[in-house]
C-alpha cells in the first residue's frame, strides 16, 4: 500500500439497540489502528437510539451519524459506503463489538496482499446474553482463502458476518440489494465472484446472541435466503461452471430449512412443502432419512387431527 495507514471507514447500521450502542462505539474508539472514520446510520429505531447516538457523538466528535424515521434494512449501508472517505470498509452491527486490534491486524494482512484480494475476515466469538458465556463458534475451525465462492456454495462454511474489512470498490460494484431486509453475510457470495479472500485466524470480533437477533426468525430468513440465492445465480458475473453447484445449494436451503420448520416449530405442512421442493432440485434428498421422517411425522399429524375432529 502507498499509505502507511490507509483510512478505514467503519459503518454501524443501528436499529433498536440503544442498550448496546455505548459498548459498540467504545469498541471502535479503542481500536489500536490510528486512521479510522466512523459512521452510524440509525434505520428508524423506535427506542431511544437517536438520543443515545446524539449523546455519544457529543462525546466523540469524530463520529458522523444519520438518523432516519423509516426502517429500510441493510440497504442503508449503501449510503454509508457512498459517504465513506476510506478505501476500506468495516461493517459493525449495533449490538456487536470489535476487539481492540481488529482493524490493525487485518490491515497488516491487507498490506501483504495484491489488488485481487477484496476481503480480509477473521474468526470471532459469540456472546450469549442469557448465560454470559463467550464461546468460539464452529465457523472458526473452517476458514478458507483465495477464491472461495465454491467453498461458500458447497461447504458448511461462511464468513463470520461482522469480521471482514472490505475494499470499498467491492461494495460499490456489489452493493446491498433492495428488496431484502437482511442480506447479511450473503453479500460476500457476490464479492467472491470476482475477488479473493484471506483471513486472520485469531478471533477479532464478538457477536451478541440475544432474543432479538434477526437470524432467529427462521421464516423470514428462509424467504430472504431463497430470494438472495436466486438473485445471486441470475447475476451476469456468476460463473457458468458453478451453475450445477448453485442448483444443489438451492436444494440444500429448501430441504434443511423445511426440516427445521418441522423439527423446531411442528409446522408439518410448510416444512414438508419446502423439503419436497429441495428434493425436486436434488433427487438425492428423496433418500435422505429426514425426508422419510418428515413424511411419517406429517402422516401422524394428519391422523391426530382427524381423530381430534371425530
Amino acid at each position: 500500500m502507498e499509505e502507511k495507514y490507509p483510512l478505514v471507514t467503519i459503518i454501524t447500521p443501528s436499529f433498536n439497540h440503544a442498550r448496546y450502542l455505548q459498548n459498540t462505539v467504545e469498541s471502535v474508539v479503542n481500536q489500536t489502528y490510528p486512521n479510522i472514520e466512523y459512521i452510524i446510520i440509525d434505520d428508524g429505531s423506535s427506542d431511544n437510539s437517536h438520543e443515545i447516538i446524539k449523546k455519544i457523538a457529543k462525546k466523540y466528535t469524530f463520529i458522523k451519524y444519520i438518523l432516519y424515521d423509516e426502517n429500510k434494512g441493510h440497504i442503508r449501508i449503501n449510503e454509508g459506503v457512498q459517504l465513506a472517505k476510506g478505501d476500506f470498509i468495516s461493517i459493525l452491527s449495533s449490538d456487536d463489538w470489535y476487539l481492540p486490534t481488529k482493524i490493525e491486524m487485518q490491515m497488516k494482512l491487507f498490506d501483504s496482499l495484491d489488488q485481487n484480494y477484496g476481503v480480509v475476515y477473521s474468526a470471532g466469538f459469540r456472546y450469549y446474553e442469557d448465560t454470559k458465556e463467550m464461546l468460539e463458534p464452529a465457523t472458526n475451525k473452517m476458514m478458507r482463502n483465495g477464491e472461495i465462492l465454491k467453498n461458500l456454495l458447497t461447504e458448511p462454511f461462511f464468513i463470520y458476518p461482522i469480521s471482514p474489512i472490505i475494499r470499498k470498490e467491492c461494495l460499490l460494484r456489489y452493493p446491498f440489494s433492495e428488496g431484502f431486509r437482511a442480506e447479511g453475510e450473503a453479500i460476500y457470495f457476490k464479492i467472491a465472484m470476482k475477488y479473493k479472500f484471506d483471513y486472520v485466524q485469531e478471533p477479532l470480533v464478538v457477536m451478541r446472541d440475544h432474543s432479538g437477533n434477526t437470524g432467529k426468525d427462521l421464516y423470514r430468513m428462509h424467504e430472504d435466503n431463497i430470494k438472495i440465492r436466486l438473485d445471486l445465480f441470475s447475476l451476469a458475473d456468476f460463473p457458468n461452471q458453478y451453475r450445477g453447484i448453485a442448483k444443489k445449494n438451492l436444494a440444500y436451503t429448501y430441504f434443511f430449512n423445511g426440516w427445521q420448520m418441522i423439527r423446531n416449530y411442528k409446522d408439518f405442512l410448510n416444512g414438508w412443502k419446502n423439503m419436497k421442493i429441495g428434493a425436486s432440485y436434488n433427487s438425492n434428498y428423496y433418500f435422505n432419512f429426514r425426508f422419510f421422517a418428515a413424511l411419517i411425522l406429517l402422516m401422524c399429524n394428519k391422523i391426530k387431527l382427524q381423530l381430534s375432529v371425530n
